[in-house]
C-alpha cells in the first residue's frame, strides 16, 4: 500500500515539475503574435486577389438591376399561377368556382357552400378549419384550395368573391 502511494506521489511530483519548468506551451496564444495562424502579409495578399477577381467579373458583365428585378417578379408571378393580385369575381346562384392548386378565395357577399367531391376539404385559413362538402363559407375568410381535383365553392346566392390564382366557373 505504501508503495502505491509513493508511486502516485512521485508521478504527481513529476507532472507538477514538468508544468512549472516546461509549461510555456500552455500559455501560448494561438493566433497571437507569438503563434500566428497565418502571416498578415499572406492574408492581405489573398484579400487583394479576391478584390481583383470581383472587379474583373463585374467589369465583364454589366448588371442591369431593373432586368433582374423584373425577372424575379416574373418568377414569382409564375409561381402563383400568373396572377399575384386578387381579382373580383361575380358568381350567380348555382354556379361553382373550381380552383386550381393553391388558389385563394375570399367571399365578400352573397352565400356559398364548400364543394368537395372527395375526402378532406377546403382550408379555412382564417378560422383554422377543414371545410367538408356542404359547409357554409363565412364572409371575409380566406379559403385555400389545397388540390386541383374538382374542389371549389358553390354559390347559393348571387355572390362576389375575390380570387387569387387559376380558377374556372361552371354551371351545374
Amino acid at each position: 500500500m505504501r508503495r502505491k502511494i509513493y508511486i502516485a506521489g512521485l508521478a504527481l511530483s513529476f507532472l507538477a515539475g514538468s508544468l512549472l519548468v516546461g509549461g510555456n506551451w500552455i500559455s501560448a496564444n494561438p493566433g497571437g503574435e507569438e503563434d500566428p495562424l497565418a502571416a498578415v502579409s499572406y492574408v492581405d495578399m489573398r484579400i487583394e486577389e479576391l478584390k481583383q477577381l470581383i472587379n474583373a467579373q463585374s467589369a465583364d458583365r454589366q448588371v442591369n438591376t431593373e432586368a433582374v428585378v423584373n425577372e424575379v417578379l416574373a418568377d414569382i408571378a409564375g409561381f402563383f399561377g400568373g396572377n399575384m393580385a386578387f381579382v373580383p369575381v361575380h358568381v350567380y346562384a348555382g354556379q361553382t368556382i373550381l380552383g386550381g392548386e393553391g388558389v385563394e378565395i375570399i367571399r365578400r357577399s352573397g352565400g356559398a357552400l364548400a364543394h368537395v367531391p372527395g375526402p378532406d376539404g377546403l382550408v379555412n385559413a382564417s378560422a383554422g378549419l377543414d371545410l367538408d362538402h356542404g359547409h357554409p363559407i363565412t364572409a371575409n375568410h380566406l379559403i385555400i384550395i389545397p388540390r386541383e381535383d374538382g374542389r371549389g365553392i358553390r354559390a347559393t346566392q348571387d355572390s362576389w368573391f375575390i380570387i387569387r390564382g387559376d380558377f374556372t366557373i361552371v354551371t351545374q
